[in-house]
């Protein structure tokens, strides 16, 4: 019987090591997802969420501000390739099984 992981096509690799070097990238791809994609959510820009597209002297200093919506654009576009280098490190941490 195989089991659920492996039905998916998920085979992983047994080694404390490779799981140790694995957390990091998974925690940052974790964390981006909260700084970039939910960047209009958090305490300091959440005051602009009724207005997106209009200048907010708040977010003057924001990258891709000074309009909630260029600065989230520019924040989940960073986030985006930094989830990529993520993804490939975990790819090549853990390549497919053969």
């Amino acid at each position: 019987m195989r089991t659920l992981p492996a039905r998916l096509g998920i085979h992983p690799r047994r080694g404390f090591a490779r799981a140790l070097a694995a957390a990091p990238l998974v925690l940052l791809a974790t964390y981006l997802v909260a700084r970039g994609w939910l960047y209009p959510l958090w305490p300091d820009t959440v005051v602009a969420l009724d207005h997106p597209f209009t200048a907010n002297p708040d977010l003057g200093g924001a990258w891709g501000g000074p309009t909630l919506v260029g600065a989230w654009a520019v924040h989940a576009a960073i986030a985006l390739a930094a989830q990529a280098v993520c993804v490939l490190g975990l790819r090549l941490l853990y390549p497919r099984a053969s």
